[in-house]
């Protein structure tokens, strides 16, 4: 979705959701601090795009400035443009001559995140329907089945790889830090929003009605 509607402080479009969720799936203080690696890869990736073609940065810049003024909140999009421009001028005089580093840095910071994800228990309905979090130990990786368990690896692999992607830096780095640094009405104050990603962690997200229809879809 365009950032202007995706990030809709006022209508809160799935704000809260992603924040909850974040929240509930990354619990593990070792899987959280190597989840932190997200927020330098779409900082990473506009820097590798612009070594292919030096235009590129300068209409990313554009449309971000363009899309944070849409939203119509001026203290958002001032904290915003700051972030942004703040990473990306540190990032350019560190790594502007050698874009390779950045390059091995995005498929490593996957890699470390996967990694993160063996201090998790398993997601909800990987296993069964209750919507609970799965430990992960032999009894469980025996229901989820050979084929599944060895395909988590790519799969994995793939998901937090994309994560990082460029076009992903306006929706979830901007919403992470904004959600602790930008206060408005219609969010959902952090330590709210703590306070339910640990509560659908422990009982399972069935009993949290932002996942309602996320529940209902995997039910089916």
């Amino acid at each position: 979705m365009p950032f202007f509607t995706a990030f809709w402080p006022s209508k809160n479009i799935q704000l809260d959701f992603q924040s909850v969720s974040y929240v509930a799936l990354h619990r593990n203080i070792i899987n959280r601090v190597i989840h932190y690696s997200i927020f330098v890869d779409a900082f990473a990736w506009l820097l590798i795009l612009d070594s292919f073609w030096h235009g590129f940065l300068y209409i990313a810049l554009l449309l971000f400035i363009v899309q944070t003024l849409l939203i119509k909140e001026l203290k958002f999009t001032i904290l915003a443009n700051l972030i942004l421009l703040t990473t990306l001028t540190i990032l350019l005089s560190s790594f502007e001559s050698n874009i390779e580093y950045l390059m091995l840095w995005t498929i490593l910071s996957a890699a470390l995140r996967v990694i993160g994800h063996f201090f998790e228990p398993l997601p909800p309905f990987l296993i069964d329907n209750s919507g609970q979090f799965s430990p992960i130990n032999l009894a469980t990786l025996k229901k989820l089945g050979l084929v599944r368990t060895i395909a988590l690896l790519p799969i994995g692999f793939l998901a937090e790889f994309l994560s990082g992607q460029a076009n992903r830096l306006f929706l979830v780095q901007i919403n992470a830090i904004t959600s602790k640094l930008y206060k408005h009405q219609h969010i959902l104050a952090w330590k709210n929003v703590v306070k339910k990603g640990l509560n659908s962690y422990k009982e399972g997200i069935k009993q949290e009605p932002l996942f309602k229809s996320y529940c209902r879809f995997f039910e089916k």
